[in-house]
């Protein structure tokens, strides 16, 4: 790109990435789900999937609600490519842009290098983790998974199987309710501490599909999300 510095070429290249990305493509199923901490509804996310052989797309945004604007202003937006194999979801581009009103940060994981641009900030590229991105693995893989290597861009986590097994789920409407495979994993970051996430999930329309996951974070509220049917 004649006339730009590395930085803003790379700003420049991560932005047309995400404007191509992020887009929802014809014929994607769309799915929302309700967040919420304790007793708060927080926001949701809006989630597209698309599917083709053994391809997929996966995007999504993640909005506060307006009862959580009152502290912060936070929006997120994601997207990964990648293969099925053997049911596994194996992330080729991972993207998440965040914004909170005054600053912007964009991560492009693709092609073995990440890149990362932050209003104020200098740019940064590093190697791109091993594994695939948690969002493909969350909402895609088949579940329950024994363990996975999961990654956000830039660090690697593990993901550890604690227990399985099939449950009624119970939920007022308008959330599923019925029968349901809950998998409770384990989630364990570089520094070695852990944090839990259980993910429920459905047969709907003939696909498995995730209706419910849980975050436990020590000390704090957990974090729901639930499938809006």
């Amino acid at each position: 790109m004649p006339g730009l510095s590395v930085p803003q070429a790379g700003v420049r290249c991560g932005l047309l990435a995400a404007a191509i990305v992020l887009a929802a493509p014809v014929g994607a199923q769309q799915f929302r789900y309700d967040a919420r901490i304790a007793w708060v509804e927080a926001g949701e996310l809006d989630l597209s999937l698309l599917r083709q052989g053994d391809r997929y797309e996966l995007s999504g945004t993640v909005t506060t609600s307006k009862t959580m604007q009152r502290f912060f202003n936070w929006r997120g937006r994601f997207a990964a490519t990648g293969r099925f194999d053997d049911g596994f979801p194996r992330t080729r581009a991972y993207l998440l842009i965040e914004e909170d009103g005054t600053e912007r940060e964009v991560l492009l994981a693709a092609f073995d290098r990440t890149r990362i641009h932050a209003t104020g900030r200098e740019s940064r590229e590093l190697d791109q983790p091993p594994g695939s991105d948690l969002m493909s693995v969350a909402f895609l893989a088949a579940h329950c998974l024994d363990e996975a290597q999961v990654h956000d861009g830039e660090d690697v986590y593990r993901l550890t199987l604690e227990r399985s097994g099939r449950r009624q789920l119970r939920q007022k409407k308008p959330y599923y309710s019925g029968p349901s495979m809950r998998c409770d994993y384990r989630f364990r970051y570089d520094d070695g501490s852990t944090r839990r996430v259980s993910i429920w999930t459905a047969t709907l329309d003939g696909r498995n599909v995730v209706v419910r996951l849980r975050f436990r974070v020590p000390l704090l509220p957990d974090g729901i999300l639930r499938l809006r049917l």
